[in-house]
């Protein structure tokens, strides 16, 4: 309880926090039906620091901060629990993989950057039995860590985007987002920041309408309609799809079309209307109400009743969904497969393993919805660290980790890495391994255009043949440390004997050992393992 020497301003965010956290439709009875909610007095909410110290207040109040005091749940636990649900199909867990492996593909996973040969060296000279937990942490720190995870969910919520482009602005979105991971934001901070924002136009200036604020981004990206955004967040931020129940009843889960447009509804600055099925013509009043039943307040101003949908979605005890849609993403980034496809869960919907990220899930939630925890935990658990294996079959999925093609940014960050920035190559690489980054790997597919670009496109094979890396190999005084450095530069590991022995065989058998180092970088950019984690 809040003391009485506490301002009227304090008061009022109070009120609206017991509002948000107690009406619900699955609530017992009243006593008095008829009686209506009283009258609501409450500050706007526009302002990020209104939005977070409401947020803030709301947090406080869960009971999951007290349950978090009492429960741990390390990778060893998370290790221990899978193999459980494992079973018979123990008998096939892959190995770990060596230092070499680990340390690339870490890399790659929070930073998109291969480490270089000297951190290749000290990595594999060091002995210290905690270094793979160190190294995470330290990726976890660089700055590079919040742009790779910025770039993520800006795609994955602009991928699908129809918006006008002159509306929008994926790098702004971009920008804020790499601070937040980059300062450790909460999930559920930078959630409520996305679907709360209530972007402006400001007519005065052409094509302005607050896209430059990195959060309005994700409200413009669906047209600031309310239709759009209720769909946009059940899928991102729940991982259910409900778009079908726009026009009907789900056909394969328990959505009801009304439902639909009772979250449609908390989006809507005014009274939102559904149209009917047969005649869209002849409209329903429908009041704002949670999947689950929880309902905002009769009086409650758009601004408020988009803060409330976001207090709904991450602090209601019974709504599991919002923190197992993020712990799902990222564990199928991480390994190459989810519990379930990322956005398609719904009621019915199967999930592998259901104990597995359900746990996960609920830590996630008692940590306070820290996106760094969820990294740790997952990349030091032997899950994580196993050798790579397609699995066909469900009852083999986490017995090993499945190759992954990596996102076309990772791409290009690889490729300028061996030829220097150029913005050019950068945008035909971009659009060539373009990928809709909510799709599983085992439905991805390479394509002509990808490997006719990186085998043939002039611009690159002329850039890599004048690079500073290739000078730096031809001043190598033997062919063995050529190769070596080359592999090291390009794969970031060392070349295999039976590779060093057949490259060191083409160099002593080429007569000009400039064009001979041009073929060799020439393969391992075209190699699958350049754009593959492994």
């Amino acid at each position: 309880m809040m003391k009485c020497r506490a301002s009227s301003r304090w008061i009022m965010l109070v009120t609206l926090i017991c509002l948000i956290i107690s009406v619900s439709s699955s609530a017992a009875p009243k006593k008095n039906p008829a009686k209506k909610s009283p009258p609501l007095n409450l500050p706007p909410l526009k302002t990020q620091k209104q939005k977070m110290q409401l947020l803030g207040y709301i947090r406080q109040t869960m009971p999951t901060r007290r349950i978090a005091q009492r429960i741990n749940f390390s990778s060893a636990d998370l290790d221990q629990a899978l193999e459980q649900e494992l079973g018979p199909a123990t008998q096939a867990l892959e190995e770990q993989v060596d230092d070499e492996t680990f340390l690339r593909r870490a890399s790659l996973d929070l930073t998109g950057q291969l480490p270089d040969p000297e951190k290749i060296a000290a990595f594999i000279k060091d002995a210290h039995p905690g270094k793979r937990s160190a190294l995470i942490d330290e990726l976890l720190e660089s700055p590079a860590y919040g742009r790779k995870w910025a770039r993520y969910w800006t795609s994955v919520i602009f991928y699908e985007s129809e918006a006008n482009k002159n509306r929008v602005d994926p790098q702004a979105l971009e920008n804020w987002l790499t601070e937040q991971f980059n300062k450790g934001a909460p999930w559920d901070y930078i959630t409520v920041m996305l679907i709360s924002a209530t972007p402006e136009r400001n007519k005065a200036v052409r094509n302005d309408y607050g896209q430059d604020y990195g959060p309005n981004n994700f409200v413009l990206a669906c047209e600031n309609k309310s239709t759009e955004l209720a769909s946009q967040t059940a899928r991102i931020f729940m991982g259910i799809s409900i778009k079908c129940a726009e026009c009907h009843d789900h056909p394969f889960d328990n959505w009801k079309r009304e439902q639909f447009h009772e979250l449609a509804a908390f989006f809507h600055p005014y009274t939102y209307k559904m149209p009917d099925q047969t005649d869209p013509k002849v409209q329903t009043v429908v009041q704002p109400r949670f999947l689950l039943g929880e309902k905002p307040h009769e009086e409650m101003k758009a601004d408020a009743r988009r803060v409330s949908i976001a207090a709904y979605l991450a602090y209601n005890p019974k709504n599991y969904w919002f923190a197992r849609a993020y712990v799902n993403r990222i564990w199928s980034e991480l390994l190459g497969d989810g519990f379930y496809d990322v956005d398609s869960l719904g009621p019915d919907s199967e999930v592998i393993h259901k104990p597995v990220v359900n746990r996960i899930a609920a830590n996630f939630r008692y940590k306070d919805f820290d996106p760094k925890w969820v990294f740790r935990l997952i990349m030091n658990s032997k899950a994580y660290q196993r050798e790579i294996r397609t699995s066909d079959s469900a009852a083999d999925l986490f017995t090993a980790v499945r190759p992954a093609r990596l996102r076309p940014d990772v791409i290009a960050d690889s490729v300028e890495n061996l030829i220097g920035e150029d913005p050019s190559i950068r945008k035909e690489i971009i659009q060539a391994f373009d990928m809709n980054p909510s799709l599983p790997q085992d439905s991805l597919e390479g394509s002509i255009q990808q490997a006719l670009l990186m085998m043939n496109n002039r611009e690159l094979q002329t850039r890599l043949s004048q690079s500073e890396l290739k000078q730096r190999l031809l001043n190598l005084p033997s062919d063995t440390e050529l190769v070596q450095a080359l592999y090291l530069n390009v794969l970031a590991r060392h070349a295999t004997p039976s590779e060093r022995e057949r490259n060191l065989s083409y160099l002593r058998d080429s007569e000009k050992r400039d064009e001979a180092v041009d073929d060799l970088l020439w393969v391992l950019l075209n190699s699958t393992e350049f754009r593959t984690k492994r």
